[in-house]
């Protein structure tokens, strides 16, 4: 007979709970929390990503923007959109990752907003820009995709102007060290 041995995780249950959070925080701030913006509306959800992809160790910081992103689209009747979403939130998670990685090794992950991360909300406007291009062009055509363009970069203005800001207050008050996920 074979015995199983469970896996002793680095990760405490507090860290899945946080994950959740952010996925409902993500879906609540994608479905329902809509900002105008020139060319109609953005939404709050990708600065919630954003402050997940700082704070979540990474599987956790995936996996909570692709189904935030994922169920947003599902609660707004959007539901063709919901797998691209997932993929592109999740890959949005990417830049991030690799700058707190780089910050880790030199002891500095201590903050939401450094100058790394900040940097990092233009490769993550790319993944956004190229993901729902991409997806355009396979759910429509070519001239949906195009004209989607504008779209998703007021969009990512709006979230990383978003995350800027909720950075900043919760850097003021200490919340990532504070949170302690490990």
């Amino acid at each position: 007979m074979q015995t199983i041995k469970a896996q002793k995780t680095k990760y405490s249950g507090k860290a899945l709970a946080v994950t959740a959070m952010f996925a409902a925080l993500i879906t609540a701030a994608t479905a329902f929390i809509k900002i105008p913006a020139p060319l109609g509306y953005a939404h709050a959800g990708d600065s919630v990503i954003y402050l997940a992809a700082c704070i979540l160790p990474a599987p956790f910081g995936f996996i909570a923007a692709s189904v935030g992103g994922a169920l947003a689209d599902l609660l707004s009747g959007y539901a063709v959109w919901a797998i691209p979403t997932a993929v592109i939130k999740a890959l949005n998670v990417l830049p991030f990752f690799l700058a707190r990685k780089y910050l880790q090794k030199k002891g500095r992950d201590t903050r939401i907003l450094h100058p790394l991360p900040l940097a990092m909300l233009l490769p993550t406007t790319a993944v956004t820009s190229v993901g729902y291009f991409a997806a355009n062009m396979v759910l429509y055509d070519s001239a949906a995709a195009w004209a989607e363009v504008p779209f998703n970069l007021v969009q990512s203005a709006v979230g990383a102007v978003l995350f800027i800001a909720l950075a900043l207050t919760l850097d003021a008050v200490k919340f990532k060290q504070k949170i302690s996920l490990k």
